[in-house]
């Protein structure tokens, strides 16, 4: 039986990533951060795992717990995240050559919205996207961003999910 899944749909990852630079208060966003970020919209469950969860986001606790869990089990979630880069890859270089990120931002390794108008029907639905409609969507895209991201007691490692341990993180 074939079936479809978000997680392996370049054009949906192009979505993605548009509803977070849409609807982010941020003005960019750092590229590792971006995956995890993509990861946790894609499975919002796994929100519930960033163990500790950071001070800031203490009030979304009972928020996470009832996020439902999905018909499918994830087995090996650090091989997904792994997974799911090369197609990240690909939306970001789709938004680059259509000149909706900045290029010399993403050199740097950060994402920034360019000025360049998106078409009326995608706009509209990001504008109307449902799950950005949700709070644990506008946590994802505008409080996970200030959490310090790298080093023993960044977000890296409370999530699990990227390595840590060589970051230059100052003490």
């Amino acid at each position: 039986m074939l079936m479809y899944h978000p997680a392996q749909d370049a054009n949906h990852c192009v979505f993605r990533t548009l509803l977070i630079l849409e609807h982010t208060v941020h003005e960019d966003v750092g590229l590792e951060l971006y995956r995890l970020l993509d990861f946790y919209i894609l499975f919002p469950h796994m929100l519930k795992h960033i163990s500790p969860l950071p001070t800031a986001l203490r009030a979304y606790k009972r928020l996470l717990t009832e996020i439902p869990e999905p018909f499918e089990t994830m087995r090996n979630t650090k091989r997904i995240l792994y997974e799911l880069e090369s197609l990240q890859t690909v939306a970001l270089h789709n938004l680059l050559a259509k000149q909706l990120i900045d290029i010399d931002s993403f050199k740097s390794g950060r994402l920034r919205r360019t000025s360049e108008s998106i078409p009326s029907e995608l706009s509209a639905a990001i504008k109307t996207s449902e799950q950005a409609q949700e709070e644990w969507f506008r946590m994802v895209v505008n409080e996970l961003p200030t959490i310090d991201f790298g080093g023993k007691n960044g977000l890296k490692k409370r999530a699990g999910l990227m390595e840590y341990r060589y970051d230059m993180v100052p003490e």
